[in-house]
């Protein structure tokens, strides 16, 4: 009979309706939920790229810092170690040389009595009348002192002789009844010696300070 569908067409058609109306829009939904995961998916690993460099950067700026720390602390270190170093050798090749030097010269008889010439000479030019007695180091005869001193500035000491003290070098010179003392101990000459030199010896040796 002609229009009378077989059995095969009637389940080829009930397999399109169901296709259609489930098999289709489960695709879709598959289709878009696939879509949608992939694209959560690349916004997951696209933040984690940017956390990661943020991780990276932050990891290099502490790096940088503390590196930056470590340079100052070492340069500073290394100042400190290079001062420590120029005091050393100033104490060792300045001080004690200076104070060798001017120890020694101020134990030589002339020096001293050119030093109690020039203080008595002194004295009497500002037209102080004045009681004097004039100590020279123990290690030094006073005789030997008495000897290159001219009469009249032996005239002009209390004693008529220098007197021995307890210097290492140079001469006191003391006004008696003014109870002033005048310091030229080799003690007294090294800080005043030292005040001039001590820049020349620093930029000889270590360069412009």
């Amino acid at each position: 009979m002609k229009g009378t569908e077989s059995g095969k067409d009637k389940v080829k058609k009930i397999c399109d309706i169901l296709r259609r109306e489930t098999l289709e829009p489960a695709e879709i939904e598959a289709e878009q939920i696939i879509r949608s995961a992939k694209e959560q998916a690349e916004q997951i690993v696209a933040a984690a790229h940017k956390e990661v460099e943020k991780i990276h950067l932050e990891a290099r700026q502490e790096i940088e810092r503390q590196r930056n720390v470590f340079q100052s602390s070492l340069s500073q270190a290394c100042k400190q170690a290079v001062e420590a170093l120029k005091q050393s050798i100033e104490e060792k090749l300045f001080n004690q040389e200076l104070t060798r030097l001017m120890t020694k010269h101020t134990q030589d008889p002339k020096v001293l009595a050119q030093l109690v010439t020039a203080v008595v000479k002194g004295i009497e030019k500002e037209g102080i009348e004045a009681a004097l007695s004039v100590y020279i180091p123990a290690v030094v005869p006073a005789r030997a002192v008495n000897m290159l001193l001219a009469h009249e500035i032996l005239e002009k000491l209390k004693e008529k002789s220098v007197l021995v003290g307890p210097l290492t070098g140079g001469i006191e010179v003391k006004l008696l009844k003014e109870n002033i003392t005048i310091d030229i101990s080799d003690a007294a000459l090294k800080e005043l010696v030292a005040n001039y030199i001590r820049k020349d010896f620093r930029e000889l040796v270590f360069g412009s300070v």
